[in-house]
């Protein structure tokens, strides 16, 4: 059998290898060393440091780490002409070699088209980073104010209301500053205190918050800016496999969807060097692709998909500050304690609590009816849960079995809309209950709805006609729109470049990969090292898969906890929202 190649370009836009700098030696960094401290060790600024280091980070080095010092120490500092090398980026276990501005798929590889990738790739252009100051600069630390302001000696004939009209307080503040006043008079030659205004006070108060404020934004890390997003790629491509598998064909899919989000976000100034590594090569571990020394320079890195070697990614990633996107594992453990990790496929029952408050919000009011459905894919668990939400709530509900359903025509109302909620999932339990409900023979003035599962965007095309009738809604977290404007061009766009259409699944992987990059380059792009502060700032459109991360707990990792309500219409039209 003719064997297959997928060849996986690895498009370096402006890639820079993390080549030495001409007029350098390695320096191992020592515990409790900074970039502070070896800067001055070698008579250079900290930006100079940065500077011949591309891609370190001014507020994280570790023990253990080499970096680029100057030979020749101070007069480095000096030296004007700097030279990189500037070297074309390579994948791992690849059977052959190609160009960096080739894309191959696994359809007609020798006539794919290459002209949108030569273009992306030629007219990359990076933007400058934020210039960040060299130094923390540290504040003097504050003197306590005295708890009074003024000490007074009583002269002969003084009076309380006379002190404290002197010194523009009450005789209450005086009192309370003396209490030993509350039982004896003044004395000629007594010293009292003088308490503050409250004016006085405000003002200290405000001082001091301002203080605290600024304080704390001295010792917050300052956010480093970056000239083009390192990004590692890491998915099982199966390039040594004789034929291209289910699997392979769609981590294609990822990888080129993650392309086209690349093409788009350079249109509009991004820029992004792209290390492509095969998951599963034969001759190299994860163990190898992690040890590389480019790796502690990425700022993302999307992968891998097995489950053993998720769990080493993230802990490097941890480690050296590198934000990980782990794309398909549902695996609600593998954010735990690694704070840099964003899962973006969560299990769904991990959104069963927002199902029910959403459902709620929408049908409080409406004729809610269960309907057991007695099918092997009948989910108990949440149809109990969902149940006890709407008792909690003081929702009123019916339910009746599928074997016994001519009693629902009773609980039926004309005039409402009756909302049906089922308890299975599949194709086979949706069928029935159409056809079950075609018995009952209802006037066209009844409304109902139906409302179901995730797994009902797999067959909705095949039961158009039932899903327009019954107005039917289900919950998702992902969801790809076949006929809105952005759906339709992405996929005329991701035909032109490779010749071919995405790989029929769900979800579509080209859709997520495109979801994937937009979000997270342009969010660290835009937000540098202050990425994660900013993650409900980024501001992106989904195609398929929105997202909404959040922390599990203060040490652990993000979930993408985004739900999606699909609704279909008497019309024909899908309202996602």
């Amino acid at each position: 059998m003719k064997k297959i190649a997928l060849f996986i370009a690895v498009l370096a836009m402006s890639v820079n290898m993390m080549a030495q700098t001409a007029g350098t030696v390695k320096h191992e960094v020592q515990s409790g060393e900074t970039l502070s401290s070896i800067s001055r060790d070698y008579g250079v600024s900290v930006s100079y440091l940065l500077k011949i280091n591309p891609g370190m980070k001014a507020d994280y080095i570790m023990a253990g780490q080499r970096i680029n010092v100057p030979a020749n120490g101070a007069s480095q500092h000096n030296t004007t002409q700097q030279t990189t090398a500037t070297s074309q980026n390579t994948t791992t276990a690849q059977p052959d070699r190609v160009p960096a501005t080739r894309v191959v798929t696994n359809v007609v590889p020798s006539t794919i088209q290459q002209n949108n990738l030569q273009q992306f790739v030629n007219q990359q252009a990076n933007k400058p980073a934020n210039s960040q100051p060299d130094d923390k600069q540290t504040a003097a630390p504050a003197q306590p104010r005295p708890k009074y302001k003024a000490t007074h000696e009583v002269q002969k004939k003084e009076t309380i209301y006379a002190i404290s009209r002197q010194y523009g307080i009450s005789e209450a503040e005086l009192i309370e500053a003396n209490p030993q006043l509350k039982k004896n008079k003044l004395k000629k030659g007594e010293i009292i205190y003088i308490p503050f205004t409250k004016e006085e006070n405000d003002k200290y108060a405000e001082e001091q918050r301002r203080k605290r404020e600024e304080e704390e934004e001295r010792k917050r890390p300052k956010v480093q800016k970056y000239n083009a997003v390192h990004a590692a790629v890491i998915l099982p491509f199966s390039l040594d496999a004789e034929e291209m598998t289910t699997e392979s064909q769609k981590m294609a899919n990822l990888y080129q969807g993650f392309l086209l989000a690349v093409d788009s976000l350079k249109q509009h100034g991004y820029s992004v060097d792209i290390y492509t590594y095969e998951e599963k090569g034969a001759g190299e571990t994860m163990e190898d692709i992690l040890s590389k020394p480019m790796m502690k320079n990425m700022q993302l890195i999307i992968g891998p998909v097995r489950q053993e070697h998720i769990a080493a990614v993230s802990k490097f990633a941890h480690a050296n500050g590198i934000t990980h996107v782990v794309p398909l594992s549902s695996d609600g453990s593998i954010v735990n304690e690694r704070p840099t990790t964003y899962q973006v496929n969560v299990q769904t029952s991990s959104i069963y609590s927002q199902v029910y408050n959403r459902f709620i919000a929408l049908h409080r009011n409406d004729n809610i009816i269960f309907v057991g459905m007695n099918d092997k894919n009948d989910n108990v668990s949440y149809i109990v849960n969902f149940k006890k939400t709407l008792d909690d709530n003081n929702v009123i509900y019916n339910r009746v079995s599928v074997n016994e359903f001519d009693a629902i025509k009773e609980m039926i109302k004309t005039g409402s809309r009756n909302i049906i909620v089922t308890s299975s999932s599949s194709a086979s339990a949706f069928d029935a209950l159409c056809k079950k409900l075609a018995t009952l023979n209802l006037s066209d003035a009844t409304s109902i709805q139906l409302f179901g599962f995730p797994e009902w965007q797999t067959f909705e095309a095949k039961y158009d006609k039932e899903f327009a009738k019954y107005n039917c809604q289900y919950f998702t977290t992902f969801y790809s729109n076949g006929s809105s404007q952005r759906t339709i061009a992405f996929n005329s766009k991701f035909r032109q470049w490779f010749n071919q259409d995405q790989f029929n699944s769900y979800p579509h992987y080209g859709e997520l990969g495109y979801d994937i990059g937009a979000f997270f380059v342009k969010g660290i792009f835009d937000h540098g090292s202050a990425f994660s502060e900013n993650i409900h700032n980024i501001g992106y459109n989904s195609l398929e898969f929105p997202f909404f991360f959040e922390k599990k707990n203060s040490w652990s990792g993000y979930e993408n906890k985004s739900m999606l309500i699909v609704s279909h219409t008497s019309d024909g039209r899908i309202v996602v929202r």
